[in-house]
């Protein structure tokens, strides 16, 4: 972690300011942190492996101990989620390789790791949903903030994962956006590979959040409030992190919630669209049933933020993204853009086999499993079941660029722009 993150750091708990503990065990190397002992009025926090660790829970009061111990690669097993010696030989093989890939690095975490939902992330129809939502809404009021001049111009992602959607803020936060999740081994990857120049904090979801009041122009969630049971506690943080009387108005966006009134594969614990517009007391809420977003994104846009549906067509959405502001001008019609390759590299889809037939390639879409295609079976409506390429456009594939002759299946999603060592 650099050291200007205290700017913005608090502790959860007791809300003083938190320093490193000099006294105790650390390693640093100029501005950055690597190992140690963060303190505030009330607790002691470690840094592990550069990720300040910000909650109480057994693993972090564990791993802790063992950095004080100066035991600093013990503590990252314990944060990693590692048990025995055969997980951390072979999470340690891929973490010090140079070209192990994402892709096996989840793999080393062992089977319980959500490795293959992260794999496919990219072209999932929640992702592509919510990448629009979010390049539309952090491009405006990030890009307020940095021309007035007024406010952090900072962008947050709670819940955020392995750092996917992270990935779409980094051109558009003034400075590096923050990624906090209570899964360590997913900010770490995300750092590694998916968003490298974040800077991820991890934290309980269900705890007051361990950062200033005001310290962001842009707070959101995806894909994960339906899971924190402290939904009222949590709008409240997210709504006081954006919270700067003397900065342009910022916005909190929760995506891919789901809807309490209709079923879904991994329901949570969701509230009705009502339920949910209840919760926000201090920014006026709008809600869009994702199937409409969802439309507006294949169809290559524009992205209608400007649309009130009624309550009877919300309560029939199996997913809700929320918009809280009191900037208006929120609330407009997007083109969509491509975002820029955040240092990626284009390559076809993981879901896609390619087959070699002389000078064609042919590739197939293929689903991990059948759970996966139930779930997202509707981005067929973008991903063909089969393509077929020239050979030589496929071979310059990884490349910076798309060859010209696979400009559409770009646009379709057959080749993406990824991480550079992802799969």
């Amino acid at each position: 972690m650099k050291s200007e993150l205290f700017e913005i750091l608090r502790c959860p708990y007791c809300g003083g300011g938190l320093d490193l503990v000099e006294s105790l065990f650390h390693r640093a190397d100029g501005d950055e942190i690597q190992d140690g002992i963060l303190g505030c009025l009330c607790c002691i926090f470690p840094v592990v492996d550069g990720i300040p660790v910000l909650h109480l829970q057994p693993n972090a009061t564990t791993a802790r101990d063992l950095v004080q111990a100066g035991k600093p690669e013990e503590a990252l097993r314990v944060m990693i989620g590692l048990e025995t010696a055969a997980e951390a030989e072979a999470f340690e093989a891929a973490a010090t390789s140079e070209t192990a890939t994402y892709q096996e690095t989840v793999e080393a975490l062992g089977p319980n790791f959500e490795g293959g939902y992260f794999l496919y992330r990219f072209s999932d129809p929640t992702y592509i949903v919510a990448q629009a939502v979010v390049r539309s809404v952090a491009r405006t009021v990030l890009g307020a903030s940095m021309r007035s001049g007024r406010g952090s111009g900072r962008a947050i992602d709670i819940c955020g994962g392995s750092g996917h959607l992270t990935r779409s803020l980094l051109d558009l936060s003034a400075k590096p956006p923050v990624l906090a999740d209570l899964y360590f081994a997913k900010m770490w990857l995300a750092r590694r590979f998916t968003a490298p120049g974040c800077e991820p904090v991890c934290c309980d979801g269900n705890a007051p959040m361990p950062f200033a009041r005001g310290a962001f122009a842009y707070a959101m969630c995806t894909d994960a409030f339906m899971y924190i049971w402290t939904k009222r506690q949590f709008v409240g943080e997210m709504a006081r992190l954006i919270d700067d009387p003397e900065a342009e108005p910022g916005a909190v966006v929760i995506g891919h919630t789901h809807n309490e009134r209709t079923w879904s594969p991994s329901h949570g614990q969701p509230l009705s669209p009502q339920g949910y517009a209840a919760l926000f007391e201090t920014l006026p809420p709008r809600i869009f049933g994702e199937s409409s977003l969802f439309a507006d994104v294949v169809a290559g846009g524009p992205l209608d933020l400007t649309r009130r549906e009624p309550d009877d067509a919300l309560d029939r959405e199996p997913a809700l993204t929320i918009i809280a502001t009191t900037g208006g001008d929120v609330f407009a019609r997007y083109s969509l853009e491509e975002p820029p390759s955040a240092g990626g590299e284009y390559r076809i889809n993981p879901l896609y086999v390619a087959e070699l037939e002389g000078e064609r390639v042919k590739l197939r879409l293929r689903f991990p499993s059948d759970d996966y295609a139930d779930e997202y079976g509707a981005c067929r409506q973008y991903l063909p079941e089969e393509a077929v390429v020239h050979r030589a456009a496929f071979e310059a594939l990884p490349g910076p660029v798309v060859p010209p002759a696979l400009a559409d299946l770009a646009r379709r999603r057959v080749v993406l722009n990824l991480p550079k060592r992802y799969s």
